[in-house]
């Protein structure tokens, strides 16, 4: 894919960068006043976290394809920000991510759920991964760094996450803790969107590479995530141009249609069918029929 495709894209992306600004206003807050709150304030700022931690994975994925923040520094420095936001060493989730994209969730994927694998270990399996068996995995993307300067960003992002984590426990374990199981909470519900947009999918099928979510809601707060089969074909492709995209596929023929859907990837509807394609993988049932509306309209549900 020429990087030509990415060249619309704005040199600032506003939007993905007021929600990472979120964020840092949520961390900043938290560090502040953590000693100062009661477990049920707490307990609440760990549940915005964890809602702020996944909008921010959007951004996340966003700028791992058409940077956000196309000035070097600032790129360099939003790179390490998200990887913190989202638990993620950046330059090592930046290679497993492109190994998906290479290999579209079929062998030879890293990601790719294990035959017979449910959903719900799936997920559990690949939350907790990078922070207790991480050898298999950080070897994975210590021997696809092309250079010795990758090599020294992806050490460097090890120590951005986990340094901080270790930090905060070290001066308020209670904040260390708290942080970590949100963390693993955030990142086994963004596991589960890898196993939602590609439920159905063929890694050998150019027309069926990933499923598209039509849902007004999620793709206009996540920036049309949901069009992920656009997004397979044309991977540096400014989110903003994925619906106009995802229509010419249709045009096209480009576009299987059985994997054109209405509900979004975190409806709780979808994520039953998700569960219930997982079981019929493994032999357990059959699956649950997906929901398609009619080619050209707009979903609405969330």
């Amino acid at each position: 894919m020429s990087q030509a495709d990415s060249r619309t894209a704005p040199a600032l992306d506003v939007s993905n960068l007021a929600v990472h600004a979120l964020w840092g206003a949520w961390f900043a807050t938290v560090l502040v006043c953590w000693s100062r709150w009661s477990l049920p304030w707490r307990t609440a700022a760990m549940t915005v976290g964890w809602a702020v931690m996944f909008w921010n994975y959007a951004v996340l994925h966003n700028h791992m394809h058409v940077p956000i923040a196309k000035p070097r520094a600032l790129k360099w420095l939003v790179s390490r920000t998200l990887g913190l936001a989202c638990g993620f060493a950046y330059r090592g989730y930046y290679i497993h991510h492109f190994n998906h994209h290479k290999y579209n969730d079929g062998p030879g994927d890293w990601g790719r759920p294990r035959p017979g694998e449910g959903a719900l270990h799936y997920c559990l399996r690949w939350a907790l991964t990078p922070w207790f068996w991480p050898w298999e995995a950080v070897g994975l993307v210590w021997k696809s760094c092309k250079t010795r300067s990758q090599k020294l960003e992806l050490l460097l992002d090890f120590v951005v996450v986990d340094g901080t984590l270790l930090a905060l426990l070290a001066w308020q374990p209670s904040l260390g803790m708290s942080l970590l199981a949100m963390l693993l909470v955030g990142q086994t519900c963004i596991h589960y969107l890898n196993l939602a947009a590609h439920a159905g999918s063929d890694s050998t099928d150019r027309t069926a590479l990933a499923v598209t979510s039509t849902s007004r809601f999620y793709n206009r707060y996540f920036f049309n995530a949901g069009y992920h089969q656009a997004h397979h074909l044309k991977p540096q492709a400014p989110w903003r141009e994925l619906p106009a995209i995802t229509e010419e596929l249709i045009r096209q023929g480009q576009h299987n249609l059985a994997l054109y859907v209405e509900p979004s990837p975190i409806h709780p509807g979808w994520i039953a069918i998700v569960a219930a394609f997982r079981r019929y993988q493994s032999g357990r049932e059959r699956p649950v029929p997906v929901p398609r509306p009619a080619v050209g309209t707009s979903g609405t549900s969330s």
